[in-house]
Protein backbone atom coordinates (compact mmCIF):
# COMPACT_ATOMS: atom_id res chain seq x y z
CA UNK A 1 0.00 0.00 0.00
CA UNK A 2 1.20 3.11 -1.05
CA UNK A 3 1.34 6.23 1.50
CA UNK A 4 -1.06 8.02 0.07
CA UNK A 5 -3.31 4.97 0.20
CA UNK A 6 -2.88 4.52 3.57
CA UNK A 7 -3.39 8.25 4.42
CA UNK A 8 -7.25 7.78 2.87
CA UNK A 9 -7.64 4.77 4.72
CA UNK A 10 -7.26 6.02 7.88
CA UNK A 11 -8.40 9.32 7.47
CA UNK A 12 -11.50 6.80 6.36
CA UNK A 13 -11.45 5.28 9.07
CA UNK A 14 -12.22 8.47 11.37
CA UNK A 15 -14.54 9.27 9.18
CA UNK A 16 -16.77 6.48 9.20
CA UNK A 17 -15.89 6.55 13.12
CA UNK A 18 -17.14 10.05 13.36
CA UNK A 19 -20.37 8.74 12.26
CA UNK A 20 -20.52 6.04 14.54
CA UNK A 21 -20.56 3.03 12.26
CA UNK A 22 -19.93 -0.42 12.26
CA UNK A 23 -18.09 -1.12 9.21
CA UNK A 24 -16.46 1.01 6.52
CA UNK A 25 -17.89 1.81 3.12
CA UNK A 26 -17.37 3.64 0.14
CA UNK A 27 -18.76 6.40 0.87
CA UNK A 28 -16.22 6.49 3.65
CA UNK A 29 -13.40 6.61 1.45
CA UNK A 30 -14.72 8.95 -0.90
CA UNK A 31 -15.18 11.75 1.74
CA UNK A 32 -11.58 10.85 2.93
CA UNK A 33 -9.97 11.18 -0.40
CA UNK A 34 -11.69 14.31 -0.59
CA UNK A 35 -10.62 15.62 2.84
CA UNK A 36 -7.02 14.85 1.70
CA UNK A 37 -7.03 16.22 -1.51
CA UNK A 38 -8.32 19.61 0.14
CA UNK A 39 -5.83 19.52 2.67
CA UNK A 40 -2.82 19.12 0.97
CA UNK A 41 -0.78 22.44 -0.12
CA UNK A 42 -1.93 23.49 -3.92
CA UNK A 43 0.84 24.07 -5.25
CA UNK A 44 1.27 19.62 -4.72
CA UNK A 45 -2.36 19.39 -6.23
CA UNK A 46 -1.78 22.01 -9.02
CA UNK A 47 0.89 23.61 -11.14
CA UNK A 48 1.74 26.85 -8.96
CA UNK A 49 1.19 29.24 -12.19
CA UNK A 50 -2.31 27.43 -11.66
CA UNK A 51 -3.22 27.83 -8.39
CA UNK A 52 -5.80 30.23 -7.39
CA UNK A 53 -6.53 31.02 -3.93
CA UNK A 54 -9.77 33.04 -4.73
CA UNK A 55 -11.44 30.42 -7.31
CA UNK A 56 -14.99 31.45 -8.74
CA UNK A 57 -18.27 30.78 -6.79
CA UNK A 58 -20.54 28.26 -8.38
CA UNK A 59 -23.91 29.07 -8.59
CA UNK A 60 -25.97 28.86 -5.16
CA UNK A 61 -29.39 26.64 -5.32
CA UNK A 62 -32.62 28.02 -4.08
CA UNK A 63 -32.46 26.74 -0.88
CA UNK A 64 -29.04 27.74 0.07
CA UNK A 65 -29.55 31.26 -1.58
CA UNK A 66 -32.74 31.71 0.43
CA UNK A 67 -30.68 30.70 3.63
CA UNK A 68 -27.91 33.01 2.51
CA UNK A 69 -30.65 36.13 2.39
CA UNK A 70 -33.30 34.99 4.47
CA UNK A 71 -31.96 35.55 8.00
CA UNK A 72 -32.20 38.45 10.49
CA UNK A 73 -28.08 39.20 11.98
CA UNK A 74 -25.27 37.02 11.10
CA UNK A 75 -25.20 33.48 9.05
CA UNK A 76 -24.15 31.10 11.26
CA UNK A 77 -22.39 27.14 10.87
CA UNK A 78 -25.06 25.76 12.84
CA UNK A 79 -27.43 27.22 10.30
CA UNK A 80 -25.87 25.83 7.57
CA UNK A 81 -25.42 22.34 9.55
CA UNK A 82 -28.85 22.25 10.33
CA UNK A 83 -30.02 22.71 6.66
CA UNK A 84 -27.42 20.10 5.63
CA UNK A 85 -28.97 17.87 8.10
CA UNK A 86 -32.92 18.77 7.03
CA UNK A 87 -31.91 18.14 3.35
CA UNK A 88 -31.37 14.29 4.40
CA UNK A 89 -28.08 13.40 2.14
CA UNK A 90 -26.09 10.59 1.44
CA UNK A 91 -23.66 12.55 4.06
CA UNK A 92 -26.33 13.83 6.55
CA UNK A 93 -25.15 10.83 9.09
CA UNK A 94 -21.65 12.60 9.42
CA UNK A 95 -23.14 15.79 10.71
CA UNK A 96 -25.15 14.76 13.87
CA UNK A 97 -21.70 14.69 15.75
CA UNK A 98 -21.04 18.04 13.93
CA UNK A 99 -24.31 19.56 14.74
CA UNK A 100 -24.17 18.61 18.96
CA UNK A 101 -20.84 19.72 18.95
CA UNK A 102 -21.90 22.71 17.22
CA UNK A 103 -25.39 23.42 19.49
CA UNK A 104 -23.33 21.91 22.98
CA UNK A 105 -25.59 19.13 23.04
Amino acid sequence: MTADARDIMVTAQEAARFRDAVQLEVRDIALAALILHFLRMPEEVEGSGAVSLSPEQLPMSDEVREIMTAGEGDLRNLDLVEMARREDSELSEYLGPVWRAIAGR
